[in-house]
């Protein structure tokens, strides 16, 4: 028997690609304001595949454009992936419908949790400037433990903290292995929300699979059954 849903957040409760174009708009104002037209937009261009829809080293991704951009009077890598850490969290974009998601499954009796990577900082303030502290009944993140997914670690920690086992746990994420195998991995059930970065790929069979986050407490209730 279910008794907790977790959440992946990034591209399964936000629209990390939208934020992303908020924080871009922000980072270039301050850094490159008198960039304007064509050659902002491809700016843009060349930030976002060198992002890799945020799967890259924060210090990494600011050294290579660094050097790609030829910016010789930028900040150090290292401060610019501070001010990522400590800015980004500004610029959330929850999808429409998760907090009514939350309710509906609360009210359905589940536990409702937060399960991500990233820096503690940044991951909790991404929750709770989406208003969804008040929602949620758990929240474990990558950074605080110093165990990130794909490690089935994670994931078993979480269904200790909340006293069940990992086979009455559901985990929701987008990304086919952190999320999707990992949990499976960990011995609990998943569902794949097929959006964002990895929209289309490596999609199972054996994995229920959602377009939006409206229908999860659909398949939750039917894998219960």
């Amino acid at each position: 028997m279910i008794k907790a849903v977790l959440f992946d957040f990034d591209e399964t409760l936000q629209d990390r690609t939208g934020a992303f174009e908020h924080y871009m708009d922000a980072f270039f104002a301050q850094y490159m304001p008198d960039l304007k037209g064509a050659q902002l937009e491809k700016r843009k261009d060349e930030m976002r595949l060198h992002d890799n829809g945020g799967y890259f080293d924060r210090a990494k991704l600011h050294e290579k454009l660094k050097e790609f951009w030829k910016w010789e009077d930028s900040p150090s890598p290292e401060e610019l992936a501070e001010r990522y850490v400590h800015t980004f969290c500004n610029f959330v974009q929850l999808y429409e419908g998760v907090p009514e998601v939350f309710k509906e499954l609360k009210s359905l009796g589940y536990t409702v949790g937060v399960l991500t990577n990233g820096p503690a900082y940044l991951q909790k303030n991404k929750v709770k400037n989406a208003g969804l502290m008040p929602l949620i009944d758990f929240l474990l993140i990558g950074g605080e433990i110093g165990i990130n997914k794909p490690d089935k670690r994670i994931f078993e920690i979480a269904a200790e903290r909340l006293d069940i086992k990992c086979a009455e746990c559901v985990y929701v994420g987008d990304h086919p292995v952190n999320d999707i195998e990992a949990a499976l991995g960990a011995g609990m059930k998943a569902v794949r929300v097929n959006r964002g970065w990895f929209t289309g790929k490596d999609l199972r069979p054996d994995v229920p699979v959602i377009e939006n986050i409206v229908q999860v407490t659909d398949v939750i209730e039917e894998m219960n059954k």
